[in-house]
């Protein structure tokens, strides 16, 4: 069970719901929620709100009192932005927008009814997951997304996967439509997920880079603490130490200056560990912060209460630092290959090439750097930068995005291409360590022994055949070791 206070709310938490766990608003979030609605409500009395007394883009003229229907203005607004089209958002991408939307409500700058908070935690909780497809936002606001689980939750679309719909909500006043909607949680939550995939699997790839090491006898003198004390970055000099820390003992080296896949593993993975921490930065606030638009606040008490209109829901900095992070792991990618290449050569192993049974032509791995280069080549094309986009909408009303959707999704299709290179990493490494006649037990390094017993838990089989299955167990390791 995960608590929802608006205050509070680690990424692992957002992870563990998507994967499952309950939620609980704390009765603190709800009297918070509360009174972010009596404040919108009195502060509408007395000045034009957006979306609440008036239409929303480029009909942010029109005043909704005028018309006949402003009570079922909300319900249409939901129904007209609901639309989305492209592949189906997977149940646990989705799960992580809906705790991610809840606990910014927890947070009270909303203006929206306690009643629609509490229906959507019994969404989570019911594990009733809407349908969402993959184009509709453009970085700002996930507007179809929300509002297709708004119609979810009022029974009016069906769940993902079918089967019977629910009805958490009978009606959906017109001054709860928009501040429901008007949120990037779906953009934040794909951030999120990706973050905790990848701070497993980077850590991962610096073990397996680390066989990889061992197997074509480096020379450890790049990881020296001379080295780390002359790095740029403090994270790079952390790399270092834990490379060095990995390797030691490890035997003597073969060169006394090894190929930049070997030698600059330290600026490679403290880079990409670097950019990985101001990613959750960020994003820790994000989970936690009023972007709605207006935003409420101020106090009803001191009759401070007001709205602000304003552009904080356009993820600019969420955008950037993901491309950041893109950058510097497709930076990373040529050696990745490299050190796979070098696996596969007799010069560096001492084994027969592509690490084959015997040398009377077999092809033993030659077939997974293929694999390797076709991920790689995901990656590069990922990183190009999302927040360079842009795009002018709703009748000259918005005349800019940040399309940190795009970026976002982009990270989530890294974490997963990235996890097949290091996967073929795995395997090339530690099918040369097993041929070396390497132990786990000869390195001091608890991590290395760790990944070296999961690397000798592949099949051990040298003759040639699919090897698609060894691929898949390597994934499913560097994905989840430790």
């Amino acid at each position: 069970m995960i608590e929802i206070d608006g205050r509070n709310l680690g990424l692992a938490d957002i992870a563990a719901v998507a994967d499952g766990a309950s939620v609980q608003l704390v009765p603190e979030a709800l009297k918070r929620i509360g009174a972010s609605q009596e404040s919108a409500v009195a502060t509408a009395s007395r000045r034009p709100v957006y979306g609440r007394s008036t239409g929303v883009g480029a009909n942010r003229t029109v005043a909704l009192a005028e018309f006949e229907g402003a009570d079922t203005h909300g319900l249409k607004l939901l129904r007209s932005h609901a639309v989305d089209a492209g592949r189906t958002l997977d149940r646990r991408t989705v799960r992580a927008m809906l705790v991610v939307r809840l606990s910014q409500l927890a947070a009270g700058g909303s203006g929206i009814s306690p009643t629609i908070a509490v229906a959507l935690a019994e969404l989570i909780n019911s594990d009733v997951v809407p349908e969402i497809r993959e184009f509709g936002g453009i970085g700002t606001a996930d507007l179809q997304a929300l509002a297709g689980t708004a119609l979810t939750m009022l029974g009016e679309r069906a769940p993902l996967g079918g089967g019977s719909q629910v009805r958490l909500l009978q009606n959906w006043a017109t001054a709860d439509a928009l501040p429901f909607i008007s949120s990037s949680a779906l953009t934040i939550a794909q951030a999120v997920l990706a973050h905790q995939d990848l701070t497993r699997l980077l850590d991962n790839a610096a073990s397996v880079a680390a066989l990889s090491f061992v197997a074509m006898s480096g020379n450890a003198e790049a990881l020296s603490p001379a080295v780390a004390a002359a790095a740029d970055t403090p994270a790079v000099a952390e790399a270092a130490d834990t490379l060095r820390g990995l390797v030691e003992g490890s035997g003597e080296p073969a060169r006394i200056q090894d190929p930049y896949c070997l030698r600059t593993l330290p600026q490679i993975f403290g880079s990409q560990v670097e950019e990985l921490g101001a990613l959750g930065v960020l994003l820790s606030r994000l989970v936690t912060a009023g972007n709605e638009n207006p935003l409420v606040h101020g106090s009803m008490s001191d009759g401070t209460n007001d709205v602000s209109h304003h552009g904080l829901f356009q993820m600019t900095n969420l955008s950037r630092r993901a491309d950041t992070l893109q950058l510097a792991i497709g930076a990373g990618c040529a050696t990745h290959l490299r050190r796979i290449d070098l696996l596969c050569d007799p010069n560096y192993t001492g084994l027969h090439p592509f690490l084959a049974e015997d040398a009377t032509g077999q092809s033993g791995v030659m077939m997974l750097e293929y694999v390797a280069a076709a991920a790689v080549g995901r990656i590069r094309a990922n990183g190009q930068p999302a927040s360079l986009q842009t795009v002018v909408l709703s009748l000259g009303a918005e005349e800019d995005a940040s399309f940190a959707s795009l970026a976002t999704a982009q990270l989530q299709s890294t974490a997963e291409a990235l996890a097949t290179v290091t996967a073929v990493e795995l395997v090339c490494a530690s099918r040369a360590l097993r041929l070396q006649g390497r132990q786990p037990g000869e390195f001091s390094s608890s991590r290395l022994q760790a990944m070296m017993e999961a690397g000798f838990r592949l099949p051990s089989g040298l003759v040639d055949r699919d090897l698609r299955g060894d691929v898949e167990l390597a994934q499913e390791l560097v994905r989840t070791a430790h």
